[in-house]
């Protein structure tokens, strides 16, 4: 028994991926990952078991006309390449990223079975197109599913690796492994994979003005300036990225973030509720719509970019620590720990 896995380019398509394929090895059953040379795969292949293929296929979206030409081409390519890698049908997950279209494409024609991923609630281009061609579609959101009537839709969550919540602990000795007075409240900014310029000026701002202990991960391109910072702010915490994530979300009380699929689905296993400010310039404003879901469930409150001033975020996170157990447990109810035993088991079951 083989599986192809298909995805990556940024941590929200490529992290699940890697779930998805550290589940299957636990069962016995061989992996073929398929990603891109310039993605954040390639930096972290030793992580990915199994057998791994990364093409040089370049992304479509957000690119001028020859640029879409030369990643068209680029994706053609690609999949013939597939046709000397794979050996034949081989049952394909994808989840999305401009990798996972030779994949898809591959699977398509030769007509193997082909199960597709969508994280956000507003479903890319590409997944909406490979989506007809597929034998199952998992989603994250229930506002998903419109965009996908007719399928066979099931939703499954986002699978997350096991050793993230391996990391899982009790908040007093998370507090104090990080140094933190654990009768203090913790606060994470995060502006996702890359930083977030606005998210880190929201930090610095409220870190300046209030007492609560600030945990920022900035992202590396940003760090230097708001390390700087830090030496003059005795509550601000700075670090350019942590792989020990666990421990960040088990030590925090809630957190202030874009609203990423991925971000959202980990501080949902967590229990951390959040103050989510979405990128604005998203798809489909599909963090917005991600944001909105958890709002409605009562795990977090959506502040709008253009709306984000200082002291509209010292409402909202008075707001969510006045009624923090709340916010806490409706957070929770979003979190699917099992997602990629799901998503393993409904594949094996239609192949």
């Amino acid at each position: 028994m083989k599986i192809l896995v298909g995805g990556g380019g940024t941590g929200g398509h490529f992290f699940p991926a890697l779930a998805l394929i550290e589940k299957a090895q636990e069962r016995g059953i061989e992996t073929l990952y398929v990603g891109a040379e310039r993605g954040i795969e390639r930096k972290l292949e030793e992580e990915i078991p199994g057998r791994k293929v990364f093409l040089r296929v370049l992304p479509l979206r957000g690119r001028n006309v020859r640029e879409k030409v030369r990643a068209l081409v680029s994706s053609v390519e690609s999949t013939a390449h597939l046709f000397s890698r794979t050996g034949g049908r081989i049952p394909t997950a994808v989840f999305g990223g401009y990798c996972s279209v030779p994949p898809s494409i591959y699977a398509t024609l030769i007509r193997s079975p082909l199960f597709v991923h969508e994280q956000n609630s507003v479903p890319s281009m590409t997944n909406r197109l490979f989506s007809r061609f597929a034998r199952k579609v998992f989603i994250t959101f229930e506002h998903t599913r419109r965009f996908f009537k007719g399928q066979k839709v099931i939703k499954t969550g986002i699978p997350v690796r096991e050793s993230l919540l391996r990391e899982r602990m009790e908040k007093k000795s998370a507090k104090e492994m990080l140094g933190i007075d654990p009768s203090s409240t913790a606060i994470l900014f995060m502006g996702g994979s890359q930083g977030a310029v606005f998210i880190n000026d929201l930090a610095l701002e409220f870190a300046k003005r209030e007492r609560e202990e600030v945990i920022l991960l900035s992202g590396t391109r940003d760090y230097q300036r708001l390390k700087d910072a830090e030496k003059d702010i005795p509550n601000l915490r700075v670090y350019p990225f942590r792989k020990d994530m666990g421990y960040i979300y088990s030590a925090v009380d809630m957190a202030v973030c874009r609203a990423g699929a991925g971000t959202i689905t980990e501080l949902s296993l967590f229990g951390v509720p959040a103050v989510f400010v979405p990128y604005p310039y998203s798809a489909g404003d599909h963090q917005v719509w991600n944001a909105r879901e958890i709002e409605s469930l009562g795990g977090g409150i959506t502040l709008l970019q253009e709306e984000a001033t200082a002291e509209r975020l010292n409402k909202c996170i008075n707001r969510i620590m006045a009624d923090l157990k709340r916010y806490s447990e409706s957070i929770k109810s979003f979190a699917r720990e099992d997602s990629a035993s799901l998503i393993l088991e409904e594949i094996l079951k239609s192949i």
